[in-house]
């Protein structure tokens, strides 16, 4: 157990650190230098990696628990100790992946121009998600599975905001019985179909291409609504 007290570090065979009351917090017994918790977030990022890795390869439906333990060389034991359920497993992975996404979202907003952010953020996501097949199909194959569409939708609904705010180039007053939140869901809405269409091989185009061609429709809605 290790103690640290007034600047001293007594080692017992368990870390502790202090709380800013001065209140021993026993952090767990170490093993290979590592505390409990740090086994813990290291597991449970061999365990992500796993599911990302096998969604890569052959998509969510076929994923099982057993699966992602072997790829990830753990005992089930440790999954159900970082995830209740493999849909748990799965909502961790959509949520790695909007927050990405998010991310990367708010540094075109905070840095490029309002008239040219839709093109930065439809590029940016784009990209995203050609550069891994893990998240091209989670994002593709998500509104296929109760959870994973529900959280879609929702990170839909803060993103057409924070779009609808932020980067749409709406000119003047809106006109009457024209809703602009409702108009950017749309164009939100599309670009996610069409997005999903091309990553899945149904829409023959290059990457430039779609994003100019979503870019311009989007400029277009802007300046009619």
């Amino acid at each position: 157990m290790r103690v640290i007290w007034n600047g001293f570090v007594l080692d017992y065979g368990a870390a502790h650190t202090m709380g800013q009351d001065g209140v021993m917090v026993v952090e767990g017994r170490t093993y290979g230098g590592l505390s409990s918790l740090q086994r813990s977030q290291e597991r449970r990022a061999r365990l992500l990696d796993a599911a990302r890795d096998l969604i890569a390869e052959m998509g969510i439906a076929p994923l099982t628990v057993d699966l992602v333990c072997q790829r990830a060389r753990l005992s089930k034991r440790y999954f159900y100790a970082e995830f209740s359920t493999k849909d748990d497993l799965l909502d961790a992975c959509a949520e790695d992946l909007y927050s990405r996404l998010k991310a990367a979202m708010e540094v075109v907003l905070a840095t490029v121009p309002k008239p040219e952010r839709a093109h930065g953020v439809l590029r940016i996501v784009v990209q995203t998600l050609v550069a891994s097949a893990a998240d091209a199909r989670l994002y593709m194959e998500s509104p296929g599975f109760p959870r994973l569409r529900h959280l879609q939708q929702r990170e839909i609904s803060a993103f057409t905001e924070r779009i609808a705010a932020e980067a749409m180039p709406f000119e003047g007053p809106p006109k009457p019985s024209v809703d602009r939140l409702l108009a950017t869901r749309t164009m939100v809405t599309a670009a996610t179909e069409l997005i999903a269409a091309w990553l899945h091989g149904d829409i023959d185009t290059d990457e430039h291409t779609l994003v100019a061609t979503l870019t311009a429709t989007t400029l277009g809605a802007a300046g009619a609504v």
